[in-house]
């Protein structure tokens, strides 16, 4: 950052509402701060603020994924009620206050701290006049407590330093001391930004309702934990990340390990809600819990103030894009000022994406709603999507999908096909390698193989295409109906929908401009397929993500399936295709069990959103 002087780097240690140590007293959190040295002469700045578990950097060889091959467990009939909203528990109440001894006006830290996942944003938001504070949270270096991803107490923490900046908590200089200090340099208007997990908590605490907190800028931000590591009764974790769990993702944040003296202090605490953590969130059934529940903001969302301002990627893959429609979705039901930007970049930043204007409706949203400035950002269509077929051009509307969309169904022609097929789910007798892990050669297999003897999947292609029409915008969430009957008391099914052309794609790789702009870079050599979206289910969930039904083997039942949420356009000329298949190589548990899926053939419809 330039001119190092001109601003003040401090440490507090605000007062939370929890007692995550069971220690007796109010657990203490560590925050940061880089603000205007022109504070310390009266002025006051507006924050913003990012609550980042990774902050205090993490722990790299900790995180060992769960095993993946293993056979589904099969269970009876459950009947299991759905659980309920109002269910959300905070299990480390509140200890004993301090009480202060003393007072300053300000707490300088210039010890060398490692900062993990600080997005250039902060700087450039210190030069254009805002403080820049940061909270690593529970369990993290120097502060109290264990991390307790997805929890309640995760986001009260979290919460108490907006508290502290509105002056409605207190914060000490150290831990030790009781010498209290006040951010009177502040405004009392607080935003709150930050990719994915960082995106995550500015969604939870904005759920709160806490005032002050006038506007969020989640990327890449969960909205529904179970919607990132599950899905319809299945682990399905982000792509490329098979066993991961919430239990792992705090084993990585808890630094507090980094310091072996304080670690051995807190370390049997932290097994035991790493024990209790494995157990709530239920690997082995996969179905939606309490513990999800508390981790669902979606159903929190009556009690925001903050307007939203969303980015996400549409080939982001690790958290998919339904975390932001989902978002979207809710704030526009409730009328919450919102914004919604759809690019086509993967688990990135993107503040100098050509032709987005990220950065400078960044600036000018942060303007509007933190410094009161009428500069009609908030008139502006709210929702901008980056066409992956040419990457200046962005469809503009004020809702997504589009109200000018329509679903079109696409019934699979019976009279081509046997009344009945099916497909074997046997990963094994694919092309796909437990120990090489070679997954593009299982989907390049599972899409492109004409082979007859390769039984893996059921696929369907077709041109979707009027005459003359150039091209083709699927925008909104794909379903997939089928009925079907499994050899097995349970299974695996899948579907996917594809894009099948020879064309030069975008990538993930990132090409500098002149301007020191990026682009997408196009891939060098056309590929022959594309994958617009899949979605996944455990077949005991076909009627809900709550709990198990008992499969009679033999007997049909119906399955609907809604794939990920997408914003795509299709080239004139290229087919669409159906893919029904059972294991997902990439993204669900891997069996070794064969299983036979018998589909109704005249039973398949695919509901495709057009626009």
């Amino acid at each position: 950052m330039e001119n190092q002087s001109a601003f003040l780097f401090e440490r507090v240690f605000v007062e939370t509402p929890v007692d995550a140590d069971q220690d007796g007293m109010r657990d203490l959190v560590a925050v940061f701060i880089r603000r205007p040295a022109s504070t310390l002469d009266g002025e006051k700045v507006p924050a913003v603020y990012v609550a980042n578990p990774y902050l205090m950097t993490c722990n790299e060889d900790w995180y060992d994924l769960h095993p993946v091959d293993e056979d589904l467990t099969v269970y009876p009939q459950q009947n299991l009620p759905e659980p309920s909203k109002e269910a959300v528990r905070v299990s480390s109440p509140a200890g004993a206050s301090r009480e202060t001894r003393g007072f300053s006006d300000t707490s300088p830290f210039t010890e060398e701290v490692e900062f993990e996942c600080i997005s250039e944003l902060n700087d450039h938001l210190n030069e254009r006049g805002y403080a820049s504070v940061f909270c690593g949270g529970l369990g993290t270096r120097f502060s109290d407590g264990v991390t307790l991803t997805g929890s309640q107490e995760e986001i009260l923490v979290f919460r108490s330093v907006i508290n502290w900046l509105c002056g409605r908590c207190r914060a000490f200089t150290n831990k030790t001391d009781n010498i209290e200090i006040r951010a009177d340099w502040c405004t009392g208007k607080v935003a709150m930004s930050g990719k994915s997990y960082l995106g995550t908590l500015c969604i939870g605490v904005a759920a709160t309702g806490v005032e002050g907190l006038e506007t969020i800028i989640p990327e890449a931000g969960i909205s529904n934990w179970y919607d990132y590591f599950r899905c319809n009764g299945l682990t399905v974790p982000a792509l490329g990340w098979q066993g991961d769990d919430a239990d792992l993702l705090a084993r990585y944040c808890f630094s507090r390990r980094k310091d072996p003296e304080d670690y051995e202090i807190i370390r049997e605490r932290f097994e035991e809600h790493q024990k209790e953590l494995i157990e709530r969130e239920d690997r082995k059934s996969g179905n939606y819990n309490s513990f999800w529940e508390e981790g669902n903001y979606l159903h929190r969302l009556d009690s925001m103030k903050a307007s939203a301002f969303i980015i996400q990627g549409l080939n982001d893959w690790n958290v998919k894009p339904k975390q932001a429609t989902a978002l979207f979705q809710a704030l526009e039901a409730r009328n919450i000022p919102r914004k919604m930007l759809l690019h086509q970049g993967e688990h990135v930043f993107i503040y100098q994406l050509k032709d987005s204007g990220t950065l400078e409706q960044i600036d000018r949203w942060l303007d509007h709603y933190l410094k009161g400035i009428d500069n009609g950002i908030e008139a502006e269509a709210r929702v901008r999507v980056e066409s992956n077929l040419d990457q200046s051009e962005w469809a503009l509307s004020e809702s997504w999908p589009p109200e000018n969309g329509i679903v079109r169904e696409f019934p699979i022609n019976c009279s081509a096909y046997p009344e009945e097929l099916s497909f074997v789910d046997q990963l094994d007798a694919t092309v796909y390698r437990r120990e090489e892990d070679n997954l593009t050669d299982w989907r390049d297999q599972l899409v492109l193989s004409e082979d007859p003897a390769y039984q893996n999947r059921l696929r369907f292609l077709w041109d979707p295409f009027p005459e003359e029409q150039q091209e083709l915008r699927i925008s909104g969430t794909v379903k997939v109906c089928f009925r079907a009957a499994l050899d097995q008391p349970t299974a695996i099914l899948s579907a996917m929908l594809v894009d099948l052309g020879e064309d030069r794609r975008i990538t993930a790789e990132q090409k500098e401009n002149a301007d020191h702009s990026f682009t997408f870079a196009l891939e060098e050599t056309p590929s022959p397929y594309k994958v617009i979206t899949r979605g996944w289910m455990n077949a005991q969930n076909r009627s809900c993500n709550y709990s198990k039904e008992t499969i009679r083997e033999g007997k049909f039942y119906d399955y609907e399936l809604e794939l990920v949420p997408m914003d795509y356009r299709v080239k004139a000329g290229h087919r669409l295709g159906l893919i029904l298949y059972g294991t997902d190589a990439e993204a669900t548990p891997r069996p070794y069990l064969t299983t036979t899926v018998r589909v109704l053939t005249g039973s398949i419809q695919a509901f495709i959103p057009i626009c």
